[in-house]
């Protein structure tokens, strides 16, 4: 009985220690492959779309959306907080420009309000301009009032 219970005993612990020494491999085998992956292809250009608006468009609607506290919900660069993530390519209500639009002026049910009464047309159109240049190389990244003025030429 005894002899039972300390090979049951010996053989789960070899079994613990392979599974362990396993999965150390792998997880080093993982890092060295994304390692490689990241510098072969260069981490600046992973997932970047091309951008045919208007940048300084952009850059307004990036102002806005500072000054508006969009990125209360949506995060500073609109990954998603307690609003959805606006830099994926899954939309609940729809990608489109129009959709986009619609979503911001009429708000959405569960959270998003309607800005139509505070913002101008044109506004939710630098806002549009803004969420489609995500994930480009013309994207505006400014955290700041004062740097979104200079670049936007206000005072």
């Amino acid at each position: 009985m005894l002899l039972a219970k300390r090979m049951i005993l010996g053989v789960g612990s070899a079994a613990v220690i392979a599974l362990a020494l396993g999965a150390c491999k792998a997880k080093d085998n993982q890092s060295t492959a994304g390692a490689e992956a990241g510098s072969a292809a260069g981490v600046e250009n992973v997932a970047l779309r091309p951008y045919s608006g208007d940048e300084a468009q952009a850059k307004r609607g990036r102002y806005l959306f500072i000054e508006y506290n969009c990125y209360g919900c949506h995060g500073g660069l609109a990954g998603g907080a307690m609003g959805p993530s606006l830099r994926d390519t899954v939309w609940k209500y729809g990608g489109t420009d129009a959709q986009i639009h619609a979503s911001i002026a009429d708000g959405r049910p569960l959270g998003m309000p309607a800005w139509s009464t505070m913002l101008s047309n044109d506004q939710i159109n630098d806002i549009v301009a803004y969420v489609r240049s995500m994930r480009t190389t013309a994207e505006p990244k400014f955290f700041f009032i004062s740097a979104m003025r200079d670049s936007l030429g206000m005072q």
